[in-house]
């Protein structure tokens, strides 16, 4: 095995990257199917009950509404409880509510389950693992964070394919229990085998040193801010809050609905739109690597706007596609995966690169209420639109629009931070 260029005996590695792997594995079955695979019943679902596209993402959006306000909630618990045990808690709630699914017969009740899922989530997800993975990591945190924020991609190419037969043959039911057993092995057996909370609890410090990382040692902050009232009284907070929260608006919104236009509007059959969604997570994967070497050799700034870019040529590719083109489909389905996750990982980064210091766990959880907020409304203003007015390609328009805005903003920001820059000093 091969950590840091030095081949290591599997007797010798560092226990954290066994705590790595256990990650690993239940956040690609979180995020898997809970963000990227439950949409793909909504085409099935609508079918059976009658419900609208806006209907049929209200769940989606409350899902999301309700994970804002809980992630600084769970951070605060995540303080006081040992995180296996938050975390074992969230798992329990998401494999419940994946179990009750099946047999909804209103959409108040999907409503409520998706609540859950929001719960289960802000104690089984990204935020647990990431308290877990800060524990176990410094100096290799950056290598650690990017190879698990890859695998909720993972999950997004895997799940798909894994329910296609089932929800073709036998339908939405039987692909969410075939979804709830392989999940269930993913997340609980890690947790149990691999997963501990802290490196003391297995006699270690992080990244397997022989004595605790100092603060010297420790990854050191691009920017720093002395406090969150700092940063929100900075024009680049309201800059880069307004960008990533449009670009939140446009992936999330796509998201949730591009099943229901390709699905419903498109014809696109049930066989093959998990294909689609596993293109689209894998390319997903390969974004989220490309655009973070690319953030080490480039200036972050402009690495955003060449994701902003990809992102809006994958909505122009969305808003071509008809019943005459259609391997266009895959074309949208890479572009626009790569252009998501690209600007998803820029968005981490981006704002590390503006406000890390002290306060950044404290901005860092306003910027992901904002987001959140943004991909909630994202979701309900492109249910409406295409109700409203009988076509999502307004609401296409409407998101090239705003991709376009973004970039503005970001061009902005990157004027501000050379002008900040301080001069070269003349011999």
């Amino acid at each position: 095995m091969q950590i840091n260029g030095r081949a290591v005996a599997l007797n010798q590695v560092f226990y954290g990257w066994w705590v790595l792997a256990g990650l690993i594995f239940i956040y690609t079955a979180s995020n898997g199917i809970l963000i990227a695979t439950l949409p793909v019943l909504y085409p099935s679902m609508m079918a059976e009950f009658g419900w609208t596209a806006a209907q049929m993402t209200l769940p989606a959006t409350l899902f999301l509404l309700a994970s804002a306000v809980l992630s600084p909630f769970g951070g605060v618990l995540l303080d006081r409880q040992p995180p296996r045990i938050v975390m074992a808690v969230g798992i329990a709630i998401m494999l419940a509510g994946l179990v009750v699914l099946p047999a909804i017969t209103a959409l108040w009740q999907v409503s409520v389950i998706f609540v859950a899922f929001a719960f289960g989530l802000a104690a089984g997800g990204l935020l647990p693992s990431m308290v877990i993975l800060t524990r176990w990591f410094v100096r290799n945190r950056g290598v650690a964070a990017g190879l698990l924020l890859m695998s909720s991609s993972l999950g997004g190419a895997l799940f798909p394919l894994l329910i296609r037969d089932a929800l073709t043959d036998e339908g939405w039911r039987s692909a969410v229990y075939l979804m709830t057993v392989a999940g269930g092995a993913m997340m609980i057996l890690p947790l149990v085998w691999l997963v501990r909370g802290d490196p003391r609890d297995k006699g270690l410090v992080a990244d397997g040193d022989a004595a605790p990382v100092d603060a010297a040692r420790a990854p050191t902050a691009i920017a720093q801010v002395a406090t969150l009232r700092d940063a929100v009284r900075s024009a680049d907070f309201y800059l880069l809050a307004f960008a990533t929260g449009v670009l939140w608006f446009c992936f999330i919104g796509v998201l949730q609905h591009q099943s229901i236009y390709l699905g419903r509007d498109l014809g696109v059959s049930s066989e093959t739109l998990p294909l689609v969604f596993s293109v689209f997570f894998w390319f997903a994967m390969i974004g989220k690597a490309l655009f973070g070497v690319l953030s080490d050799w480039f200036k972050k700034t402009h690495i955003m706007l060449l994701a902003i870019v990809n992102l809006g040529v994958g909505l122009i590719l969305l808003r071509l596609i008809d019943a005459d083109t259609p391997g266009l489909i895959y074309v949208y389905a890479a572009v626009y995966g790569a252009g998501y996750s690209g600007a998803f990982t820029m968005i981490q980064l981006m704002i590390a690169e503006f406000f890390a210091g002290p306060s950044y766990g404290k901005i860092l959880g306003l910027f992901v209420m904002i987001d959140t907020l943004a991909g909630a409304l994202g979701t309900r203003v492109l249910g409406d639109l295409r109700d409203g007015l009988g076509s999502y390609a307004p609401a296409f328009n409407l998101m090239i629009a705003l991709c376009v805005i973004a970039g503005a903003c970001v061009l902005v920001l990157d004027r501000r931070q050379a002008s900040a820059a301080p001069l070269p000093q003349k011999g």
